[in-house]
């Protein structure tokens, strides 16, 4: 079947994908109807593909288990954590995220009772629901993190007896003692309630550290919490218990909190949490017809990126960014400590953009909050301008504990920049842009000041540098990292018209239009970096890998997301070259981009080959995705699932972002109708 096959048939697609072209150009999906009852999954019409039903939990249960989220608490289902956004502990590259001994994971059981489990995470609703049943009991345990009341995490049981005398055996695994906090009090009031005032023990930046800024503190963290009889003598009728946690970064703000809850039942705050989440629906979702696999999917990976986000800005608390692990994930290094990296931008940020605009916005704007920490950076190595770290958390300042990443991998600060050109072409946000404008200036003269003008060509280099392919560095010219500092370096001139013509933003402009981009004049390729060879498999890189092999996606993106113009022979030739040398044991969001690429090119058998073997990182039964193969390495990974998504909605939906317009060229995903 050849290319004049796949252009007819998707001409005859493109009447079924009419629906969704028009949320494309709306970009909003307006699939949610509003029900009075709206507590129930059944209100959803598509609930086949929020509900993720299972009779068995997955072996992993801490690692591959559902998150619950609000974009403030985080929450691994009977995990014995609780994590908030922007509170972490250690110092430096040992910054993580603090530990909070959970105060709701039941483990249900009851006294000399067999009972059979099913489990159930209800996406469209923001909820997790366990049921256990025999023919004397029915138990429905019921836990979320309040999408409208943020501070607020939620646990009802609900106890059907059918015989007298039935003892519930409740545990709750609040795991050992945290290490991360000082407990400064606790107290328990009548009827119950504990009251905890924590503080985080070692703060990630001290200020009379030299060479860095000065945001870092300690963080103090007030609770109020329902204790939790461990047992509890069931009568032969309906009973049910709701047990409330508050948290929040000062008392009166929790306390506050935990009033309104206690003073509210629980119908009426799944209600209003449900609530919460339809309106998150209702304006950006994307539906699937005819393939209930990649729709659940679909629905797992935007739900999981949105468990990480807030929906409002907090006047009190600011938003510290999203993590490859979500916020139900940080502690340790194979979760990436709850730190902040490129992924954000690069990987998570498109798809939010597209759906929830609003959401995105909170992505970029701790980049403006930290850009005291990107300053400090540069100086450090002797450059002007803005220098973003690798790595950041709470204080903004370089935290990644990994020396090499620290020093060459320079292209994140290129991709905060073309997250702001993303953004101001899709929102029209002036006023954010010009709140930005220290931070887009401040990366163009970070460039200016890190590229090195080359006499025998009369082009700027960058050298020493670390590529998104982080298995080879130092290399010189990495064609990614060029073309992104290029991007970066036009950008002032497109978000401050007004100042074009000043003799900055001239010389940037100049530098601009002299980067050298590497290509292969004879191949028809993109280079990786100077010197770069695809088939050498002689040299070792200096991760120990043959020299010719990439650890993920990095020429590639080139085309998509970056958009350099190419011949469609050059683009076909990075895709085919790099595709035979990307590593296997890569990380998950690359093969997405593979497929974007093929989509562009019409080779629609190859970029369903692709996109399936990006859909491997799914691992069942709650949709959560590994960052490689076999569900090892880091989880629940969003990075993925951001890479995924793009593959969605900027592949199969055919989206480009351009200065002055949406580009849309759609084609249905594999096994679909509409």
């Amino acid at each position: 079947m050849g290319k004049q096959y796949y252009f007819r048939k998707r001409l005859q697609l493109l009447l079924l994908f009419g629906t969704l072209l028009a949320v494309f150009l709306l970009l909003r999906v307006t699939w949610l109807t509003q029900m009075e009852e709206c507590c129930k999954p059944s209100s959803f019409s598509f609930k086949n593909a929020t509900v993720f039903k299972s009779n068995c939990l997955p072996d992993d249960l801490q690692r591959h288990m559902a998150t619950i989220g609000n974009g403030f608490i985080g929450h691994v289902v009977y995990g014995d954590t609780i994590f908030l956004n922007g509170v972490y502990n250690g110092v430096e590259g040992h910054s993580h995220r603090a530990r909070i001994p959970a105060t709701c994971a039941l483990q249900l059981t009851a006294k000399d009772m067999v009972l059979s489990p099913n489990y159930m995470l209800d996406v469209g609703n923001g909820v997790f629901t366990e049921t256990q049943e025999n023919e004397y009991l029915k138990l429905t345990y019921t836990v979320f993190a309040h999408r409208e009341y943020s501070k607020l995490l939620i646990c009802n049981v609900q106890a059907e007896a059918f015989k007298h005398d039935i003892v519930l055996q409740t545990r709750n695994n609040k795991g050992k003692d945290t290490e991360d906090f000082d407990v400064i009090s606790s107290s328990m009031f009548d009827k119950g309630i504990h009251h905890i005032h924590i503080r985080t023990k070692e703060q990630e930046i001290a200020h009379t550290s030299p060479g860095h800024s000065t945001r870092s503190s300690l963080t103090d963290v007030y609770m109020y919490y329902d204790d939790i009889p461990p047992t509890i003598q069931l009568k032969n009728r309906v009973q049910m218990f709701t047990w409330i946690t508050s948290i929040y970064v000062n008392d009166n703000g929790a306390k506050k909190a935990y009033e309104i809850a206690k003073k509210t039942s629980f119908t009426d705050l799944l209600d209003s949490h449900t609530s919460a989440w339809h309106r998150i629906w209702s304006t950006g979702a994307i539906e699937i017809d005819g393939n209930l696999q990649l729709s659940q999917a679909v629905y797992g990976s935007l739900y999981y990126l949105y468990s990480s986000l807030p929906v409002q800005n907090d006047p009190n608390w600011q938003f510290y960014g999203l993590s490859p692990g979500g916020l139900a994930h940080g502690r340790h290094h194979e979760d990436y400590q709850g730190h902040v990296f490129w992924d954000q931008e690069t990987w998570m940020f498109p798809p939010i953009l597209l759906l929830q605009p609003d959401m995105a916005k909170h992505q970029l704007n701790i980049r403006v909050e930290h850009l005291e920490g990107a300053f400090q950076k540069a100086q450090n190595f002797s450059y002007r301008g803005a220098m973003y770290p690798w790595e950041s958390a709470f204080s903004g300042d370089e935290v990644c504990p990994w020396y090499p990443a620290t020093e060459l991998e320079n292209h994140v600060t290129g991709d905060i920049a073309f997250a702001f050109w993303q953004y101001m072409h899709m929102t029209d946000d002036q006023d954010f842009i010009d709140l930005a404008q220290p931070v887009i200036e401040g990366i163009a003269q970070f460039w200016e000041s890190r590229v090195t003008y080359n006499n025998s060509k009369a082009l700027y280099d960058i050298n020493a540098v670390m590529g998104p392919d982080e298995w080879h560095f130092p290399v010189n010219n990495s064609c990614y990292t060029n073309f992104i500092a290029k991007i970066s370096l036009l950008l002032p001139s497109i978000a401050f018209p007004s100042k074009a013509d000043t003799p900055e933003i001239n010389k940037w402009m100049d530098i601009a239009s002299k980067m050298y981009i590497p290509f292969d004049e004879q191949k028809k390729y993109h280079p990786e970096y100077d010197g770069y060879d695809p088939e050498d498999n002689q040299t070792l890189s200096a991760e120990g890998t043959p020299n010719r092999l990439v650890k993920q996606a990095d020429v590639v993106l080139l085309g998509f997301p970056l958009m350099l113009d190419m011949p469609d022979e050059v683009r076909k030739n990075d895709l085919a070259i790099y595709e035979k040398v990307t590593s296997e044991r890569g990380p998950a969001m690359t093969w997405a981009m593979f497929a974007v690429g093929w989509l562009e090119l019409e080779e629609y058998e190859k970029a369903a080959e692709l996109f399936q073997r990006n859909m491997q990182y799914v691992v069942e039964p709650f949709k959560v995705w590994s960052e490689n193969k076999h569900g090892e390495g880091a989880v629940n990974f969003i990075t993925g699932m951001g890479g995924f998504l793009q593959a969605i909605l900027f592949g199969y939906g055919g989206i480009r972002i351009k200065v002055d317009r949406l580009d849309l060229n759609p084609v249905l995903p594999p096994d679909s109708s509409k």
